[in-house]
């Protein structure tokens, strides 16, 4: 009797078992491996520059977890995926920053190893570079300037010339011309030149027109960095914009942020007013047709006084500082100046800058930057300013009583519903506004 025991014992014992088992843990079947598909075995970063890693993670039947590590980094991430949606595909994009004490010339192995549900481990090695070119093309002497106007007078061929030069240290791959209009869509294969000069002419309609050509270039670097020109160049009767210029002719018109040239402030029949703010004596103005150089049209006097579009006019000279309304007549070639004193009285302090992309300047008009008011002229204040980022600015006095909106060509739009994003070249600058003609400049 007692071996009966024994089986029976032992029957009851595996019985006691296998009712003890978890019944929360879950099985899968054997799958098939799973698999990881990167868009490059090869990644590229500098010192204190995020690399990103992009992968299409798959498994037949669920993914489990990604372990991402580089020892050196002291990067160990775990992305671990929920058992109950089974998830069988995932885009991976993951950012991680290359630490700031590490050297350009340095390379690093990043690992990637992926499981499955049903216990399957896969693994990738990416080789991290750090001497990855990140700058993009740049051009310069690009003509047409943007904003060209060509008077359309009926009698000769039109045409314009495109010229420029894009350079990049690591060197060039290919070039992009394109017009819509025109139906223009070049292409030019380029051979890791380092700096390349292009010139065409093109012949264009008699019939006025706004032509929008975008230049694109790009380099040779496994992710092609690209630089974008666009040029607007319009064909008209007449001229469509008008800027007031009072700095001398070898200046560069693209060194300020805005404001310089001045915008004109109203167009009638052909005629551009301007309200200006004069603030030396005999002061030297030139009339402009577009507001990045002096060329191609200039306008301002020949030896007998009258105004002319020629690059090499004298200028009008305004004889005492002081406030000025100034009409042009760009077709008939004439002009009028008549100073003026402003009928509002100048706001009081204080009044702040108010925003996003200026160092210091908050949306709280309680909390922003302060201006300071002009000594010799209350309408105009002044401050300086850090330009940081993408920059959205209102000009406010506390409480948001009164304020000026910031829009384009250095126009300030008093008690202004558009509240517009520039983009601006970053660095420090000495900004103004002038209350009384409502325009703004940023300059260096």
């Amino acid at each position: 009797m007692k071996p009966f025991y024994f089986v029976s014992t032992f029957f009851m014992m595996l019985v006691l078992l296998t009712g003890c088992s978890d019944d929360d843990v879950m099985t899968y079947p054997a799958s098939d491996m799973p698999e990881i598909n990167v868009t490059r075995d090869e990644l590229y970063s500098n010192p204190n520059r995020a690399f990103q890693i992009k992968a299409n993670l798959k498994d037949d039947l669920g993914l489990k977890n990604l372990k991402i590590s580089c020892p050196e980094f002291f990067l160990d991430k775990n992305i671990s995926f929920l058992a109950d949606t089974m998830t069988t595909e995932y885009e991976l994009s993951y950012e991680f920053l290359a630490p700031q004490e590490t050297k350009r010339e340095e390379t690093y192995i990043v690992n990637l190893m992926l499981e499955d549900v049903s216990g399957n481990k896969v693994t990738k090695a990416l080789t991290l570079y750090l001497d990855g070119d990140f700058k993009a093309p740049q051009f310069s002497d690009v003509q047409p300037a943007d904003g060209t106007v060509q008077i359309l007078d009926g009698t000769n061929e039109l045409s314009f010339t495109l010229s420029f030069k894009v350079t990049d240290d690591s060197g060039l791959s290919k070039l992009l011309i394109e017009e819509p209009i025109l139906g223009i869509k070049e292409e030019v294969t380029l051979n890791n030149e380092k700096e390349y000069t292009f010139e065409k002419t093109y012949s264009l309609p008699q019939k006025a027109e706004n032509y929008q050509i975008k230049l694109t270039a790009y380099d040779n670097f496994v992710d092609a960095n690209e630089c974008i020109q666009n040029i607007n160049y319009v064909v008209s009767s007449e001229m469509v914009t008008l800027y007031l210029a009072d700095v001398a002719k070898d200046t560069d018109l693209e060194t300020d942020a805005f404001g310089v040239p001045v915008l004109y402030h109203k167009k009638s029949s052909g005629i551009f007013t301007f309200k200006y703010c004069c603030n030396y004596d005999n002061q030297e103005i030139y009339f402009l047709g577009q507001s990045s150089s002096f060329a191609p049209h200039c306008f301002g006097l020949d030896e007998n006084g009258i105004l002319v579009n020629d690059g090499s006019a004298a200028p009008i000279v305004l004889p005492t500082k002081g406030y000025y309304e100034i009409k042009v007549d760009t077709k008939n070639l004439t002009y009028e100046v008549n100073p003026y004193q402003p009928q509002t009285a100048p706001h009081v302090a204080p009044i702040m800058i108010c925003g996003g992309g200026i160092d210091g300047a908050t949306w709280d008009p309680g909390t922003a930057m302060q201006m300071t008011q002009d000594a010799g002229d209350k309408y105009i204040w002044y401050a300086e300013v850090d330009i940081i980022g993408s920059v959205c600015m209102t000009i406010s006095t506390p409480g948001w009583a009164k304020y000026w909106r910031l829009l384009a060509d250095g126009v300030i739009d008093y008690m202004g519903s558009e509240q517009p994003y520039h983009d601006f070249p970053k660095g420090k600058y000495k900004f103004s506004i002038n209350t009384e003609t409502g325009r703004a400049r940023c300059v260096k």
